[in-house]
């Protein structure tokens, strides 16, 4: 037995050296050992499986399905909902939660809407004919698992999120790799056509409801990461498309709605500039103007609280210790603490203090000094990422992993949770321990223990 005891959280085995029960529940039923892929399978893994340069990592992170819906959908439930309370209660309502004492006030909320170009007024201007019930968005929080095996939250993302249509695919060529005689078909249909088609069930119950002709639906696509200087090309738009032309819906430039009366606009462009087409009451649209903002990092401190206070319930993804950088100063004590522009993207602008050499983190203080004070950083807390360790603990071949599932956010109080979270992984080796495809990080395929869609 290996009895070895570590600051992180091993997914694949417990600390006397023994696979935990859902990796056990894996093996059972499949044929063949998952934790060591052939060369082949690797090869098909690593060679462009999605057509551009992200690679899949051939080892699964497995996760108990109770412990998914109980936890981590549940988590996800609870966390949209708070956002789309929050817009709501600012956007539309009295704005309670900036004189409710927890620390978003009317001054701190107005340096948030400044970094996206717009202000509370601006906001509720366009949205004064809108109700709750348009507050529509995507939604994919980065979860990483502490040493205690309890979930958290480092970041929201909302809007244009990464994964939302490559988790099906990540799943599709995993399995297409293993091949047929692994008994490991278990592929549903993308959370983002069922998403979609949901949406759409909604506004037919709405026409029928109300005797509207609600228009036909479109797509608009945006967002593609850029390869920037690390050179990875990454074509997500390209699935994204293939995705949605399965369930009728076409992807349109933007261009061609000036003017046009589109019942539901699928939204994955810029946010804030679709005055012309949201001022239509009729138009549903996913990715709502202005709901972009929530996912600015500057509100991760004040998350957990605006649960309690939207929803009576405690946080059940908790976000780490996060504060804002309001004084622009590192802490005392650095190596705890990682650095993140408030409205960073794409793994962009985040330092992991612990890992700089000195003169790095002399330019880290200085930009702090000059670029980040106010709400235009945060310090959250480093929490070590659960890892991958096929050959056991203390193994040299392991990778820090973190997930991130996606909830669509279709109407007042309905959310759709996905069913096929993305993983991503780095090795434990790379210093930058970023966890961004686009910053040279792999995807993971997530497997769920029993799986929801096999029948055993």
């Amino acid at each position: 037995m290996f009895n070895v005891r570590q600051p992180w959280f091993d997914e694949i085995f417990t600390e006397d050296g023994a696979l935990r029960p859902a990796y056990v529940a894996l093996h059972r039923h499949t044929s063949q050992d998952l934790l060591r892929p052939s060369v082949s399978v690797a090869e098909r893994l690593r060679e462009r499986p999605l057509g551009d340069d992200t690679r899949i990592l051939p080892i699964p992170v497995v996760i108990d399905d109770a412990e998914y819906r109980s936890i981590v959908q549940a988590g996800l439930i609870q966390r949209a909902r708070t956002l789309q309370r929050l817009f709501a209660d600012l956007v539309l309502g009295r704005q309670r939660i900036l004189s409710e004492g927890l620390g978003l006030d009317r001054a701190l909320m107005g340096e948030v809407l400044a970094m996206h170009g717009t202000t509370l007024d601006n906001l509720r201007n366009l949205w004064q004919a809108g109700d709750r019930e348009r507050i529509r968005f995507v939604y994919g929080p980065d979860l990483v698992r502490r040493a205690d095996g309890r979930w958290v939250v480092l970041e929201d993302n909302v809007g244009c999120v990464g994964g939302t249509a490559d988790s099906f695919f990540v799943a599709d060529r995993y399995q297409a790799a293993l091949g047929p005689h692994a008994g490991l078909d278990c592929r549903p249909r993308p959370d983002l056509s069922n998403a979609v088609c949901r949406l759409l069930r909604r506004r037919e119950r709405d026409d029928d409801r109300h005797g509207d002709a609600i228009g036909r639906a479109v797509a608009v696509l945006g967002c593609e990461a850029d390869a920037g200087s690390w050179g990875f090309h990454l074509d997500e738009n390209a699935r994204c498309r293939q995705i949605l032309s399965c369930v009728g819906i076409p992807v349109v430039d933007r261009q061609t709605l000036t003017g046009a009366r589109p019942g539901t606009v699928v939204n994955f462009d810029n946010d804030l500039s679709w005055s012309e087409v949201f001022s239509q009451a009729s138009v549903a649209m996913l990715n709502a103007p202005g709901t972009g903002v929530l996912g600015n990092k500057a509100l991760l401190p004040y998350l957990d609280d605006m649960i309690r206070f939207y929803t009576g319930e405690a946080p059940i993804l908790p976000t780490p210790d996060t504060r804002l950088m309001a004084d622009g100063v590192l802490p005392p004590d650095p190596e705890n603490w990682v650095v993140k522009s408030a409205a960073g993207c794409q793994g962009t602008e985040v330092v992991v203090l612990g890992w700089q050499p000195q003169d790095r983190l002399r330019e880290v203080a200085r930009r702090a000094c000059s670029e980040w004070a106010g709400a235009a950083a945060v310090l959250q807390r480093y929490v070590e990422p659960s890892r991958l360790s096929p050959a056991g603990p203390g193994g040299w071949d392991s990778y820090r992993v973190e997930i991130r599932p996606i909830a669509y956010v279709l109407g007042w109080d309905d959310v759709y949770p996905g069913e096929q979270p993305v993983g991503k992984a780095v090795s434990s080796y790379d210093v930058r321990r970023l966890n961004n495809v686009s910053r040279g990080a792999c995807y993971a395929p997530v497997l769920r223990e029993p799986c929801p869609w096999c029948e055993r």
